[in-house]
C-alpha cells in the first residue's frame, strides 16, 4: 500500500486525512517504495525517512524527510452548496438574542440576524480561488461544515491509483533503515528503563527485606545478568525511595 505521511498537523493535513480515511481507498505499492509527502498547502512529493544530522545517540530520534521527486499539488476542497451550507451554520452558531446583540446591529444599521449572516459569511465563505490561482492557505476557512473534503480526498485516491511510487535507491534504503534501527533502540532503552523501574517498584512491595532468591529471579524474569539486576535495583534517582538490600536483610 503506499505510504502518505503529513510533514506537520495542520488543518488542511488533519481534514485531508480524516476524510481520506472515511474513503477506505487501498493500493499496492512495491517492496522498498517512497513515502508519498504532503505539505499544508497540499503540495505533494515522494520522499523518505532519514535521520536528522548532527543528531547525537543519547537524544530522541528525529526524523526529517529526503525529497525525491517533487509530485504535484491538490486542489483545495471546493465549497459546498450554500443551501446545504447555512442550516449547519446556524445550527452550530445561531442568531444571538439580547440587547447586545441590538445595540451592535443598530449600530450597523442592520437587522440582527442580518449582521450575523454577514459575520458568519466574512468568516466561513471566503474564496478559495483567485482567477484560477491558489490562494494563500491563510485566506480561506477549511472548516468541513462549508469544505467539501471528500472531494480532495477522491482527488488523492485517484492521483494515488495512476501514479506508481519510484522504489527506493540502495542509498535511501539505507536512510529509512538506518532511522527505523535508531528508534528500535530508543524503544529498547525505553523498556530497560521501565524493567528497572518495575523490578525497583517489586522490592519495595516486600517492605524491608527481600525474600531469599528474589535477585535470582529477577534475573530469570528480565533476561538479564545478575550484575546488571544489581545495578537496576540500586539505581533510585532522586524520586524514588531506596530498595532493600537481599544481603543486609538475610545476613550469613
Amino acid at each position: 500500500m503506499t505510504q502518505i505521511a503529513w510533514t506537520a498537523n495542520y488543518v488542511t493535513q488533519r481534514e485531508l486525512g480524516l476524510a481520506y480515511a472515511r474513503l477506505g481507498h487501498t493500493s499496492t505499492a512495491p517492496a522498498w517504495a517512497a513515502t508519498l509527502l504532503i505539505r499544508p498547502s497540499l503540495t505533494m512529493a515522494w520522499a523518505c525517512r532519514v535521520l536528522l544530522p548532527d543528531l547525537a545517540e543519547e537524544q530522541p530520534v528525529e526524523h526529517g524527510w529526503h525529497i525525491i521527486a517533487e509530485a504535484g499539488e491538490l486542489d483545495w476542497p471546493p465549497l459546498r452548496p450554500e443551501a446545504d451550507i447555512w442550516p449547519a451554520l446556524l445550527e452550530r452558531e445561531p442568531v444571538p438574542t439580547g440587547e447586545h446583540a441590538e445595540r451592535q446591529a443598530a449600530l450597523l444599521g442592520k437587522t440582527v440576524e442580518e449582521m450575523h449572516l454577514a459575520a458568519l459569511r466574512r468568516h466561513y465563505l471566503s474564496d478559495s480561488h483567485i482567477g484560477g490561482m491558489k490562494r494563500h492557505k491563510g485566506d480561506v476557512n477549511f472548516d468541513p461544515i462549508v469544505r467539501d473534503w471528500d472531494v480532495t480526498a477522491r482527488e488523492l485516491a485517484e492521483f494515488i491509483d495512476t501514479h506508481r511510487p519510484p522504489k527506493l535507491t540502495a542509498e535511501q534504503r539505507v536512510m529509512v533503515q538506518g532511522v527505523r534501527l535508531a528508534e528500535l533502540e530508543a524503544e529498547a532503552e525505553q523498556a530497560k528503563i521501565s524493567l528497572g523501574r518495575l523490578m525497583r517498584n517489586a522490592a519495595r512491595e516486600h517492605g524491608g527485606t527481600l525474600p531469599r532468591g528474589f535477585k535470582a529471579n529477577m534475573t530469570v524474569y528480565s533476561g538479564k545478568s545478575r550484575p546488571t539486576v544489581d545495578a537496576w535495583l540500586a539505581d533510585t534517582g532522586c524520586c524514588e525511595g531506596a530498595v532493600p538490600d537481599e544481603a543486609a536483610a538475610h545476613p550469613a
